[in-house]
This record gives C-alpha cells, structure tokens and sequence, in this order.
C-alpha cells in the first residue's frame, strides 16, 4: 500500500492510496476534471483506463444514465427548464440563453435536438440556420457554421454525437437536416454538417419511391434517435422516416400504430408506442435498421386506466400529451398527463409523480450524461 504523503512532522496526516482513491470516487466529474492536473500519480488514479480502481474505469459505461428532461414551451420566448429526474425534487429554472457562458448572444435561444448529453440549440424556430451545440456539463458551446442554404424554412432535424476517442472524452457530431414536405415528392435535398470536415455539404437525392412527408408541427422536428448512421424521425401519418448517412439513401417505412403514437431509441433498439383506449403497447424493432422487411416485436402491453386508478390526482380523464420512451430502459416511459410528469413502468404497471408543470405545451429532451465531462 503506498503512501501519498511521507513527512517527519507528525501534525500531517499520512493518507494511503486506498483512501485517495475513496475520497476522489467521491467527487463530481467536474470536480475531477480540475483535480487530474494535481500531479501525476493524481492524473493516473483519475483517468488510467488500465488500472481497475481509476475513476475513470469505474465511472464509464456505454450506455446512457438518465438525469432528466429538458423542456420548453411552444410558446415563442419561452423559459428553458431542467426536471432532474436524479433527485426527484423541484425543477429548476435556467435561463433561457442556459447560462452565463451563452448569455452574450443577447436572444432567446431554442431546443431542437438532444444526443448523448450534449443539446442542439436554435436561434429562432422558423428558418433556422444558425445552431449551437453545448454540453451543459462542462458548459461548453460550439458555434456551427451558418448553412449556406437560406431555402429551408422549416426543416426536421437529425442531431447526433459519438465518442470518438474514449481514453480523452473527445466527441465528434453530426448535424443533418431535411424541409418538410406536404406533396407527394422523387427527391429530397440533405444539408448535412460534420464536425470532423467543420463544413455544410449538399445532397440531393432521387427516391425510387415517391413520398409524402408530413411531420406535424405540434411534434418535435427532431430526429427520434440515431442507430448505426441511419437517422429516424416520426411522421404526422402511421410512417417513420428514415436518412442513412453513410449509405446516403432516405425512405420511409409504415407501421401499425393509431394516433396517437411515439417514436424512440432505447438501449440501441429503435421503438414505437401506441396509445388507444387508455392503453400503452410498445413494439421493438428486431432486424436491421437498414432491412427493407422491417420486423416488429411486441414487447409490452399495459393498462393506463389501471395505473390511473391507483394515482387518484391524476384523475381517469386524463389526457396524454406526450409520451418519451427512457433512453436504456425500453419497459419505463414518460407520460405528460393534464400537466403532470410521471414515469411509468410497462412492466410493473406501476405510476410514480414526478413533477408538475401547469402550462400542457412543453416539448421534452432527455438529457443523458456518462458521468464524465466531454470535450467537444
């Protein structure tokens, strides 16, 4: 066992690397991110991926730990709130502009999109052409170049980040985007940024299907996730639409949900929920993303009005607003009821409050964060 202080003057404490250890464990990120300059042996009981008792070891993990929503009201200049879901408590109000770090744009800022703990922010909601990309656990921001294409007035959104070198958290992001369309169209036009080329490029694509694409606007415009390159995003009629990057190909896929129906990536899977009649069902996709015979596994089916006569506040009238699928865990969602967040366990049948918000018109962003501050 080594000792990280040896001193002849018996008023300083000699502690071992066993409690050092301990102590730093029990430190927040951030607070760990300033302490790896210390000294050397600090940096290595911090960062080391090779040793078993590092921080750092200890504290990744690949898979997204839930800390909360973002949300924000339709509303035009509307406050940007944080529930976090970790302590359960009161949420917290942020400024609109998040905080003081983005305070000098001067300008209510938007949500569009979040991916991996990092958001996508707008200057404005119609024609949107200038975006951020911030990290609210380190507070950083980077500014995206403005698309050169002024066309788009409103367009569907795909935000997605990944780790690119685990070992120095540094991430990498990709930002792609589409207009929305109300007429049977053969083409489509991808914007598409990268931040590894910092550039916009252009894409125009002939569909080998014509298609009518319709996201509805009291929806988010974001995608509802990214597996494997391909974007998904849900549409205002029973169909998901799909853009491959990698491939460069872009279609659209029907499936067998009734308004209204909720889209999302949980634990890798992509995953659609279906309410109707007071009743959830939850349907995962078991082959590729990229497959044209998309094959959909029932998962779960559970009773709402049950769940809702066990939380008498809530009331059997009660309308659902919004519904977001957990990130890791695809049997737990997120019900926006009259007003009110709960989460619900699919599994268990089982209903817990979380907050309340009066104003129904919030559009929600799950933040997820790997428990370590990444450079962008």
């Amino acid at each position: 066992m080594k000792r990280l202080c040896k001193s002849s003057n018996k008023s300083v404490v000699e502690l071992s690397e066993d409690i050092i250890i301990e102590i730093l464990h029990g430190l927040p990120s951030k607070s760990l991110a300033r302490f790896i300059r210390v000294c050397k042996h600090w940096q290595k009981c911090i960062a080391d991926p090779s040793l078993a008792y590092s921080c750092r070891s200890q504290r990744w993990s690949p898979h997204p730990t839930m800390i909360g929503f973002f949300c924000q009201s339709r509303v035009i200049s509307s406050e940007i709130r944080f529930l976090d879901l970790s302590s359960k408590t009161s949420s917290e109000v942020i400024d609109g502009s998040l905080d003081e770090l983005v305070n000098f744009l001067g300008r209510r800022l938007y949500i569009i999109a979040s991916s991996n703990g990092f958001l996508l922010i707008a200057e404005k909601r119609s024609n949107q052409r200038v975006y951020y990309v911030y990290n609210p656990a380190t507070r950083q921001h980077f500014s995206v170049p403005v698309t050169e294409t002024s066309c788009m007035k409103v367009a569907a959104i795909g935000f997605d980040c990944k780790v690119d070198d685990p070992e120095k958290d540094v991430i990498s992001f990709t930002i792609v985007r589409y207009e929305i369309w109300y007429f049977l169209r053969s083409s489509v036009t991808i914007e598409s940024f990268s931040s590894e080329t910092n550039v916009w490029t252009t894409i125009y694509l002939t569909l080998v299907v014509p298609l009518k694409v319709c996201l509805s606007c009291y929806r988010k415009l974001a995608s509802a996730g990214v597996i494997d390159g391909v974007f998904c995003w849900i549409d205002h009629g029973a169909q998901i639409i799909f853009y491959d990057s990698v491939n460069r190909q872009f279609w659209a896929l029907r499936v067998n949900a009734l308004e209204p129906w909720y889209l999302g990536v949980s634990d890798g899977v992509l995953c659609y929920a279906s309410l109707y009649e007071g009743k959830i069902t939850m349907w995962c996709l078991e082959s590729n993303i990229r497959s044209p015979d998309a094959v959909w596994v029932r998962k779960y089916d559970a009773n709402l009005i049950d769940a809702l006569r066990n939380n008498p506040p809530l009331g059997l009238e009660a309308a659902v607003m919004c519904v977001d699928i957990h990130p890791a865990n695809p049997h737990i969602v997120y019900l926006k009821i009259n007003g009110t967040i709960v989460s619900y366990d699919l599994e268990k049948n089982i209903m817990e409050f979380l907050y309340e918000i009066r104003d129904g018109n919030y559009l929600f962003f799950t933040y997820e964060w790997h428990q370590w501050p990444r450079l962008l």
